[in-house]
């Protein structure tokens, strides 16, 4: 099969270069596998994102060209899915929802928790309370630095779930509970189980 993706990628080389050279168009193309052209900034792009376990693979001619292989195998291997219609079937487009809003919720936390943390301060008092609170018997100025870290911690978690409810009351939220327990029965095996 390597040997397979050898060939594909020799063929994508001199067809890139025999297409570049009659009509000028495919400078920067790395590599071609069908209709797909590999440019340099694709390949750069995945290079900055390549596992740091992968990252020793790139320091030889040999170690560069299996990596450039195993795009072009995932690339083979996307363009057969694709045809196979695997793109579009349900189970696929659901997979992709579910990474997209996971992706996308990240993005939003990430970004909210910056914010949250720009503006959370830890006062002497709240340490001194909490030190006294907790019944730690090493010296307050051993354990300051933890101290300061767990109070940030609370606040900015007590300040995201804020955020999230304030969010959730200016929302339209309607729950249709027949609906539902239909559901859950259907999925506990049992039928209607009263009030939720």
């Amino acid at each position: 099969m390597k040997m397979v993706f050898v060939v594909i990628l020799i063929s994508g080389f001199i067809f890139a270069g025999c297409s570049s050279e009659r009509n000028g168009g495919d400078e920067g193309v790395v590599a071609q596998v069908n209709d797909y052209k590999m440019k340099a900034d694709d390949l750069r792009y995945d290079l900055k994102h390549t596992p740091y376990d992968e990252k020793s693979l790139l320091e030889t001619k040999e170690g560069r060209m299996e990596y450039v292989n195993q795009l072009l195998e995932k690339e083979v291997l996307l363009q057969e899915a694709q045809r196979l219609g695997l793109d579009r079937e349900k189970d696929f487009m659901k997979s992709i929802e579910n990474y997209w809003e996971q992706a996308l919720l990240r993005l939003l936390l990430e970004k909210k928790s910056k914010e949250i943390s720009g503006f959370t301060h830890v006062y002497e008092n709240e340490v001194e309370e909490y030190y006294r609170d907790s019944g730690e018997k090493l010296p307050l100025s051993r354990v300051r630095g933890e101290i300061i870290k767990a109070i940030r911690q609370e606040k900015e978690s007590e300040a995201m779930s804020a955020w999230a409810e304030e969010l959730k009351k200016r929302a339209y939220i309607k729950i249709n509970e027949d609906v539902l327990e239909d559901v859950f029965g259907k999925i506990t095996g049992g039928g209607s189980h009263g009030q939720l």
